[in-house]
């Protein structure tokens, strides 16, 4: 096995590409997988959106800022499911942060 980062029932397996929670393996796209890695790399950080486009750049990388917005909804979504609290933090006016 690689290297994987755990965050309470949250696994991710940075070199096989997969996220679990639970156990559970949780299909991600390649730009959430990315942007769940930066979150882990930079945990307990408050990344602005434009650092997030950074730290993400992609095929998917748009010039609206906003996007990103939604690939964290979407993200949310597929791996905060059952949780007493959510793991992606929206900090207003500064950016997001993860924490668990």
């Amino acid at each position: 096995r690689g290297r994987i980062t755990r965050f309470g029932q949250l696994e991710i397996d940075e070199d096989a590409r997969i996220v679990r929670v639970r156990g559970e393996e949780k299909p991600l796209t390649s730009y959430q997988f990315d942007l769940l890695c930066a979150f882990a790399e930079h945990a307990g950080r408050v990344l602005s959106r434009d650092q997030l486009l950074d730290l993400v750049r992609g095929a998917e990388l748009e010039a609206f800022d906003r996007s990103i917005d939604v690939h964290i909804s979407r993200l949310r979504s597929k791996i905060e499911k059952g949780f007493d609290k959510p793991l992606l933090h929206t900090i207003r006016g500064a950016g997001y942060m993860m924490r668990d």
